[in-house]
């Protein structure tokens, strides 16, 4: 891990297509080469939440006391576990030089909330407000939270890793504090205003806030232009595509609570009704946003939509602009104001009161969550999606319905227990899994991968470094470790086949790509080399030679079949001067 990581908008690409031609290599195709992932079977996992009346979590529920509906179809509920979220189990202290995506082996807990704090889509004067929020939420966090703060612009930054425990958060907030407080004899160092990590301090600083223009009107203007929908298009799927992705593992309740005052364009797209959100984007950008729609470009948007649903992400929506207000001069009549008349004035100012935000309001309801708008403590609603991730429920069944041509499919999910609130998603998109959509660009996909500060844990693996000497120089040397039971699919003549490919990115302080080098993996295994590597798992061994002024490995192995990608990123500060050294 890095102190300072970015998803920026572009990734220098300086000699990368000469370095995936150059350094294209692959394992012998033989029975010692790996397989990869091939599931074919759809399951659809629900998580559920269920409170009784004084909002505490019931935890005495059985199998036999849940009902779950597709459609209007009853489902058989395939399995069924309860999830305590309590203080996760210490996990064995990693090997020497070994880096692991596998969030359990991370100390990571069953469950886990991500803010996404949105400085893109959300107004200068909301942000400010919003922020306060948040710092309150921080002053009454506890041991059990489980929390990540990340902060989307125009590029996802990461000021607090949702795998970490909170006790930094505790000593960031008590330090803001310390330096705000008016009982202070004197000001504070530098080093008693830092908690060690700049990117947290500049977060509760207000220093990611940001203004744009565009924005500040009531609704848009021809000033917001095509590029400009574009971008906050692709860089809100892609920070979302991230995060799904860094979430996929996780087995228990996986929130994001995402704070802003609109979702932006991918408002637009998250609804089935293009002529009511038209509404939302009058004039010019409407327009603008139905080119977009019909164009076709928009592979992206479905792929994050795909991971999405895969995950079983609950979104929470925070309107960041709390509760607002429309004076309705009430107390002020006009003496010549007929009644007819005042009751005209008073209807269109009524139409005038501020209201929640369509988009977000349906995309906590299809995903499970809640929405919070139109109140002034934002910190209490942020506090409850908290407390709701505490204890939940996994559920998963086999849908009978047989459609899959991607069309919206209700869930509905009922308790047997009188007085009790039951949350869970409302639905799914139900997309054909046979035929996952690739990547516009493949150079681009591992870009995004590689230059994102989050880990993808669609595929799990585990890297062990360690260096050695070469007559070209120095090399790093790398064992990745795979399991192959999640990973091989059983070919009729017993044999065990796969396909995928690893990728290897070696990239500067400055997230500049200095070199790639994959590896193509063509799988045929028999059933006894399979059940041999099934108990060990699979070490792969590659040998790199080190680029001057890299500072991040980032190993990547990609699923060709599922498009599944698994990656860990690997800091080179440790090794660079046994490197240089040598």
């Amino acid at each position: 891990m890095t102190p300072h990581r970015h998803l920026p908008p572009i990734l220098l690409l300086s000699g990368l297509a000469i370095a995936l031609l150059l350094a294209v290599s692959a394992w012998p195709q033989d029975g010692n080469a790996p397989g990869v992932l091939h599931i074919s079977t759809r399951v659809v996992n629900v998580n559920v939440v269920v409170t009784a009346a004084d909002g505490s979590p019931v935890r005495d529920l059985t199998l036999d006391d849940f009902t779950l509906l597709d459609g209007s179809e009853s489902q058989k509920i395939a399995f069924f576990d309860a999830i305590d979220n309590g203080v996760p189990p210490p996990a064995p202290p990693p090997a020497p030089d070994t880096y692991t995506n596998r969030p359990e082996e991370r100390g990571a807990a069953p469950s886990v909330t991500v803010l996404l704090f949105d400085t893109l889509n959300a107004r200068w004067g909301s942000q400010g407000y919003a922020l306060r929020g948040v710092r309150a939420l921080l002053r009454q966090i506890q041991p059990q939270d489980h929390l990540g703060i990340y902060v989307l612009g125009e590029q996802l930054k990461v000021v607090h890793d949702a795998t970490h425990d909170v006790s930094d958060l505790v000593d960031a907030i008590h330090r803001y504090d310390e330096k705000h407080s008016h009982a202070r004899a004197q000001p504070a160092t530098d080093e008693e205003e830092s908690t060690g990590n700049p990117d947290l301090d500049a977060f509760l600083a207000g220093k990611d806030n940001r203004n744009r223009p565009e924005l500040s009107g009531a609704g848009l203007t021809p000033g917001y232009q095509q590029d400009t929908l574009e971008f906050d298009l692709s860089m809100t799927a892609a920070a979302l595509e991230a995060i799904a992705r860094e979430l996929s593992s996780f087995q228990g309740r996986k929130s994001l609570i995402w704070i802003s005052s609109s979702l932006g364009p991918l408002g637009y797209f998250l609804t089935d009704d293009l002529g009511r959100s038209s509404g939302r984007w009058p004039g010019y950008a409407s327009t603008v946003l139905q080119t977009m729609a019909s164009s076709g470009d928009i592979l992206d948007l479905e792929r994050m939509i795909r991971l999405m649903n895969a995950a079983g992400i609950a979104v929470y929506t925070v309107d960041a602009r709390g509760l607002e207000t429309q004076n309705l001069q009430f107390g002020n009549p006009r003496p010549s104001t007929t009644l007819r008349s005042a009751g005209q004035a008073t209807q269109e100012l009524v139409s005038q009161t501020p209201q929640p935000n369509d988009a977000m309001l349906d995309l906590s309801s299809r995903t499970g969550g809640r929405s919070l708008f139109n109140r002034n403590d934002l910190e209490t609603g942020i506090r409850r999606a908290l407390d709701d991730s505490r204890f939940s429920y996994s559920l998963a069944y086999y849908p009978t319905h047989n459609k899959w041509k991607g069309e919206w499919r209700k869930i509905q999910v009922k308790v047997n227990r009188p007085g009790v609130t039951v949350l869970s998603r409302g639905g799914y998109f139900a997309l054909p899994d046979a035929s996952p959509v690739p990547p516009k660009d493949r150079i681009e996909f591992f870009r995004q991968i590689a230059a994102s500060p989050l880990e993808s844990t669609q595929v799990p693996l585990s890297v062990h470094m360690g260096v050695s000497s070469a007559p070209n120089g120095a090399h790093l040397a790398a064992r990745v470790h795979l399991d192959v039971m999640p990973m091989l699919t059983r070919q009729k003549n017993g044999r065990w086949a796969g396909n995928f490919e690893l990728m290897f990115m070696q990239l500067s302080d400055k997230e500049k790509l200095l070199d790639a080098t994959q590896k193509d993996v063509n799988a045929d295994l028999t059933p006894k080399r399979f059940e041999a590597l099934a108990k060990r798992g699979w070490d792969l061994p590659v040998d790199l030679k080190f680029m001057p002024g890299a500072t991040m490995l980032c190993v990547i192995l990609h699923d060709k079949s599922t498009e599944a990608v698994g990656s860990v990123r690997i800091p080179l500060t440790r090794y660079s001067a046994a490197l240089v050294a040598r």
